[in-house]
């Protein structure tokens, strides 16, 4: 039998995962199958972050959130205290997470092979890996990484607007529009260019 013939589909260790957003709220399982393509698992701690990067892509999150991709981040903690947990989890982007004392979270590390965090894994909504170097991925393309991962993972939700969902999320999308700087650039750029055509 060849390989593109599975038997069956890939095991999703998530689908009875109890998900938590910013509001301490469960997030049914149902939901985010219902509305995402892709799910990115966020191993990381309290005081993590490879040269900017995680703080990077709490950015890119929000800003494609707002355009209405369709993927979630579920943020799973490799925490040494509940109390470094929540606070990591404070610090973060309007995304997911999972408790630390969920037995799922060593189950996730081990399964997936997590050795060094931060660690960024991509997998559709049914389990099946997209990219095992999501954290290599936003190094090398930046927000065109999230591209690549919805292109690889096919996608098939349907458009939607992420204001139907607010209740979902926390109440704070701190990192969006955080891209503001290049708009200032242009405007810049743009005065630059009427004052030069002003003069001539």
């Amino acid at each position: 039998m060849s390989e593109s013939h599975l038997i069956c589909p890939p095991y999703n260790y998530l689908r009875d995962a109890k998900i938590y957003n910013k509001k301490d709220e469960i997030v049914p399982w149902h939901w985010i199958e219902e509305n995402a393509d892709i799910l990115v698992l966020l191993f990381t701690a309290k005081g993590i972050d490879k040269d900017g990067i995680i703080e990077n892509f709490y950015k890119i999150y929000e800003n494609v959130k707002h355009r209405n991709f369709p993927l979630e981040v579920i943020y799973v903690p490799t925490d040494e205290t509940e109390d470094d947990m929540k606070a990591c989890y404070e610090e973060q982007a309007n995304w997911f997470t999972l408790k630390l004392s969920d037995s799922l979270v060593p189950a996730l590390v081990y399964i997936y092979e997590i050795t060094c965090i931060p660690h960024v894994l991509v997998i559709n909504v049914n389990g099946s890996v997209i990219s095992k170097h999501g954290l290599i991925d936003l190094v090398e393309y930046g927000k065109n990484a999230v591209v690549s991962w919805l292109s690889t993972s096919g996608p098939t939700k349907n458009h939607r607007r992420v204001s139907k969902d607010a209740a979902m999320y926390g109440t704070e999308w701190r990192f969006h529009n955080a891209f503001k700087p290049h708009a200032q650039y242009k405007k810049k750029f743009s005065d630059l260019a009427e004052a030069t055509s002003k003069q001539t």
